[in-house]
């Protein structure tokens, strides 16, 4: 890691609080995956039109995670046949501030993601959910009869590392997500060494965007990603993983 915060000394700077007045937790996303050795190219085009999250002169910040899901990967599922209005649980922990959320992402029919999230008061992730958790879930998860909160159990846990910047002149987000690990219920683990994760976060939808062009003219394109649906295929062998399978062969390249 060394390298690359090297490589971020000469961006200007944002803290959390000018940060959160663009939280788009109602976004359209869109990820970018391509291999690290592209890094210093992406970094020498952010230089002059974003700023970096800064918090107590930290500028890449390490997240933990963990998924829910059912005995049978219903949310997993969901996702693998392409259902529109669809969920993502987890717990996810930033581990330099020692803040916790319980989080529900939901992938509307028009692409959009709404995430609402509860902040944990005891600062850590539980394997079960607390009762406030489950309530939480009963009125963010419309979902007819089934009571998913008494369901979920956990699933997958993943680590990486995110530098985020913020766009000086419109609303809009980027994180760099890299060194993707995997745990699976059985304790196992895979890393993701290679492999860059960008997501691009704005209000509105555009192709348009001037990152993406950029990303465009360095063979990098739009991709679908999930990083809990990945993991899961990689990990579990008894899960269907059919429509994965492209993704799957590629993202080998990266570990």
């Amino acid at each position: 890691m060394n390298e690359i915060e090297n490589n971020l000394v000469d961006f200007r700077t944002i803290d959390l609080d000018a940060l959160n007045a663009i939280k788009l937790l109602n976004r359209y996303d869109r990820k970018f995956l391509f291999h690290k050795n592209k890094l210093p190219s992406v970094f020498d085009y952010l230089l002059n039109d974003y700023r970096i999250l800064e918090i107590d002169h930290v500028r890449v910040f390490r997240y933990e995670n963990l998924y829910y899901d059912t005995d049978d990967h219903f949310f997993y599922c969901q996702h693998h046949n392409k259902r529109s209005n669809r969920y993502k649980v987890r717990c996810r922990r930033y581990i330099e501030s020692n803040q916790c959320y319980f989080e529900i992402k939901f992938k509307t029919n028009k692409k959009k993601t709404i995430k609402s999230r509860l902040l944990l008061k005891n600062g850590q992730i539980n394997e079960e959910l607390s009762e406030d958790s489950k309530a939480f879930a009963r009125k963010v998860i419309l979902l007819h009869n089934m009571d998913i909160a008494n369901k979920v159990k956990p699933a997958l846990w993943t680590g990486f590392n995110r530098i985020t910047f913020a766009n000086l002149y419109n609303k809009e987000r980027l994180t760099l997500d890299m060194n993707l690990t995997y745990t699976d219920r059985a304790n196992h683990r895979k890393r993701m060494e290679n492999l860059i994760i960008a997501e691009l976060k704005s209000e509105d939808f555009s192709l348009a965007s001037q990152f993406a062009q950029h990303l465009k003219g360095l063979n990098i394109f739009p991709a679908k990603f999930s990083k809990y649906c990945m993991g899961v295929a990689m990990m579990e062998r008894d899960v269907k993983r059919n429509r994965f399978k492209k993704q799957l062969l590629k993202l080998g390249r990266y570990s």
